[in-house]
């Protein structure tokens, strides 16, 4: 298709003035309203996250929202899922349809899956810093290397916001199209949810029911496409087969400790080339590596990793009767974007959260807890000289003399403990 024919079939605000509804969606995430803040900036608003979180949504809508005061032709949506073409060129033709002229007119243009234009930091760079009138709004499923591109190449020219897949909060609006304003009303209805919610955190399949269509989707809109387009559209030498394998091992494996030579050795390949591969997993954000802590080396010990999924949907396909306790520890690793759990011996905690002070967590699929429970946490406190410590179970919200604190794992995911 022409490139022209293309962008007139894209930007239908040209000619009808408006966002059609099957684009814009009538619910509006919570970075929606962050977004729109930073509107008021030059600098570029670069959208990151993994696919089917609704990047392209925040844009239609973010698009609709700017229509209100500025005139259609001064709106530019162009996707790289389409089509692959230099920003100028589209810049160009966006001019001969519309007549605006990019050069000198304050214009908005959205990017759509921009990862896959080679060295686009670059490219956008030399147009922000030569045509300041233009407002950029890029979006990319390749997380790592949106924020690589940009540290390379916009420094001090950019706001990276993540999209995340949904808060149970957002799962639970945008299913039951109502508006939580008070928590406690809406508690024990979150709480009713709360394993259909691990299962689908995408707007799409909010009101699907059926097992095997939701993990068919996460499987092949998400993982596979992931796979094998995202990644060998950007690096050479990529073995799709050998990274379906891994992310089948890791995701039916959640927590497992990365042993690099025993794997190299059952998959039969090099261990460089696995190492790449798994770096390639962590690359396009399906996966997360959570070093062993080690105060006195400040990062994590290089042995004993553990590997997660970014999010906990993405076990179902492969795992679907998932124990409750991993199932938790995956949706608690998420939720603190965790880089750390803690092992001596025979004692483990299963995350160490580094803020402004070092907190350990343990995540038990318990209501009720005995000694045993609490004594790898205990011993954590009490070697490193810390004075507090979480326990995220199913059981009730409280908090104790020693320092523990008991969140129910409701609490914890609706609320941020770490503010």
């Amino acid at each position: 298709m022409r490139l022209e024919d293309l962008l007139i079939l894209l930007n239908e605000w040209w000619r009808t003035k408006s966002v059609s509804s099957d684009r814009l969606k009538e619910y509006k995430r919570d970075v929606f309203e962050e977004l729109v803040g930073l509107l008021n900036y030059r600098q570029i608003i670069i959208l990151s996250g993994l696919r089917r979180v609704g990047k392209s949504t925040l844009m239609f809508q973010l698009i609709d929202y700017i229509l209100k005061n500025v005139s259609p032709e001064r709106i530019l949506y162009f996707s790289y899922d389409e089509k692959i073409e230099d920003i100028v060129s589209i810049l160009n033709s966006f001019q001969k349809i519309t007549g605006t002229d990019w050069k000198k007119s304050d214009i908005f243009v959205f990017l759509d899956e921009i990862q896959k234009l080679r060295d686009w930091g670059a490219k956008v760079k030399i147009i922000y810093d030569n045509f300041p009138r233009i407002k950029f709004i890029v979006s990319g499923s390749a997380s790592m290397k949106m924020e690589k591109e940009a540290l390379d190449n916009l420094a001090g020219r950019y706001f990276i916001v993540d999209v995340a897949p949904l808060s149970i909060k957002e799962y639970f609006e945008l299913k039951n199209n109502v508006k939580i304003d008070k928590y406690e009303l809406y508690r024990n209805d979150l709480k009713i949810e709360l394993d259909n919610y691990f299962k689908k955190p995408f707007p799409e399949i909010v009101n699907w029911r059926e097992e095997r269509r939701i993990y068919e989707y996460v499987k092949e809109s998400i993982i596979s496409k992931i796979l094998k387009m995202d990644l060998p559209d950007i690096f050479e030498n990529v073995n799709t087969r050998l990274l379906m394998s891994l992310a089948e091992i890791f995701f039916t494996n959640p927590g497992m400790i990365l042993n690099v030579d025993s794997l190299s050795k059952s998959l039969r390949i090099h261990k460089s080339t696995l190492e790449r591969h798994i770096f390639l997993l962590e690359f396009s954000k399906l996966i997360r590596i959570v070093k062993n802590f080690r105060v006195s080396l400040v990062s994590g010990s290089r042995k004993l990793k553990k590997v997660y999924p970014i999010d906990v949907s993405l076990v179902f396909p492969f795992n679907p009767n998932i124990d409750k306790d991993k199932i938790f520890e995956c949706a608690v690793a998420s939720k603190i974007n965790a880089e750390y759990y803690w092992r001596e011996g025979n004692k483990e905690v299963d995350f160490i959260f580094k803020g402004n002070k070092i907190i350990p967590i343990e995540v038990k699929a318990k209501n009720m807890l005995d000694n045993n429970d609490l004594k790898s946490i205990q011993y954590f406190m009490k070697k490193f000289s810390v004075s507090e410590g979480l326990i995220v179970y199913e059981g009730d919200t409280k908090e104790l003399k020693n320092g523990l604190r008991f969140v129910n794992i409701l609490d914890f995911l609706y609320k941020d403990f770490f503010v």
